[in-house]
């Protein structure tokens, strides 16, 4: 071909003597469908030129020009429907949707996709820690744009995910607080003298089991106990949404797990689900044929709201001078003091419904032995529970 007819030939524009204007189609936006094409300024002579292109044609069919002209707005909202329709926790959606409107989207919501890069995160997570961000929050914002550039790249709109190389402040080691046997017993006392002695038996079995404070509310007598047995199924939470109604939902990791409880523990048991039954006697009505372990409505239809679980234990800390504690400090104590006692970190993980991948190949059957010593081990600890 002689040097005329390169010059006229596609993707290779003249634009002055020795700058040419190299041009490589690059298939249809995967978003608005639009054909798009790569371009490129180039400066030298026409065999130089051609050599460019060529190259510049090898690179768009490895892939490194993929891309789309949708705004980081654009992804959010497409990759929170596709984490509607995998069925994540509406709770995780909504701590996303929040770490994006707060620390995101004023920074990069309106910059396409295929043009944020390693530098504009390193910069964005710096900004949130100059004005005092908790590297714990930066993480966050961290872990969300992380997650929404791996989807882009799924879908076709990135050839890679700029948040791999940007890192986020290292976390503080702070050793959790571990609430002595002593301070549960009195935060025990505290509530069976308060106008909520139900409460008392909450943060009992709370204690010993592990469970979460959803997992807690979740419970239903027929469904998930067997006081024969001695039993707790774990297999749903209840999920507060702002502006939702409560939601019933598969437990934090959706595994499903059986949990042993001792004689004392299932005696708070039987007398909250006494409870339930009285409530109903006294108005002259019936519990709902599975009523929730937990419940302020008099048929039991209705599971105690997590969040109320958590005013009322800030209120009761506060009143036995322990506020540096929180709910979850109760489901620590089962497992400090478990391993203590001598049991394996494997089997006090999987009674807190914890997911070490190794552990879930060495648990079999419904309840292992070492459970039912666990279960007993860490109630012991307490003296005897609370009068019923």
């Amino acid at each position: 071909m002689s040097d005329s007819e390169l010059r006229r030939a596609p993707g290779m524009r003249e634009r002055s003597p020795d700058v040419w204007e190299l041009i490589v189609e690059a298939g249809r936006d995967p978003v608005t469908g639009k054909r798009r094409q790569v371009s490129r300024i180039f400066r030298g002579n026409l065999r130089a030129a051609t050599k460019a292109r060529a190259a510049l044609l090898t690179e768009v069919s490895r892939g490194r020009h993929v891309g789309t002209s949708a705004t980081v707005d654009d992804l959010f909202v497409e990759w929170v429907k596709e984490l509607e329709r995998k069925g994540r926790s509406p709770h995780t959606i909504v701590n996303y949707r929040k770490a994006y409107r707060v620390s995101v989207r004023e920074a990069l919501g309106s910059v396409p996709v295929s043009k944020v890069t390693t530098k504009m995160l390193t910069d964005l997570y710096g900004h949130h820690q100059a004005v005092g961000r908790r590297p714990a929050t930066v993480r966050q914002i961290h872990a969300t744009v992380s997650s929404m550039m791996t989807q882009a790249c799924r879908w076709g709109w990135r050839d890679s995910n700029p948040a791999q190389w940007a890192e986020p402040p290292p976390l503080v080691n702070e050793v959790p607080r571990v609430p002595t046997p002593g301070e549960v017993r009195r935060l025990v006392d505290a509530a069976r003298e308060s106008r909520r002695p139900e409460y008392a038996r909450l943060i009992y079995l709370a204690a010993t089991s592990g469970l979460r404070r959803g997992e807690l509310c979740a419970l239903r007598v027929v469904r998930d106990v067997d006081l024969d047995a001695g039993l707790l199924l774990v297999q749903r939470s209840i999920v507060e949404v702002p502006g939702r109604d409560l939601l019933e939902a598969p437990t934090k990791n959706r595994r499903v797990r059986y949990v042993a409880l001792d004689e004392r523990t299932v005696a708070e048991v039987a007398e909250q689900i006494a409870m339930v039954e009285r409530r109903a006697e006294f108005v002259e009505g019936e519990v709902v044929a599975d009523p929730f372990l937990f419940s302020d409505a008099l048929d039991g239809s209705e599971p105690w709201k997590p969040g109320a679980v958590t005013r009322y234990f800030a209120r009761l800390r506060r009143r036995v001078g322990l506020d540096d504690l929180t709910f979850q400090s109760l489901r620590r104590f089962m497992g400090t003091y478990g391993q203590e006692l001598g049991f394996s970190a494997v089997q006090v993980a999987m009674r807190a419904g914890h997911d070490p991948s190794v552990a879930a190949r060495h648990y079999t059957g419904r309840v292992a032995a070492a459970d039912r010593e666990l279960a007993d081990a860490v109630s012991t600890l307490l003296g005897g529970g609370v009068e019923v």
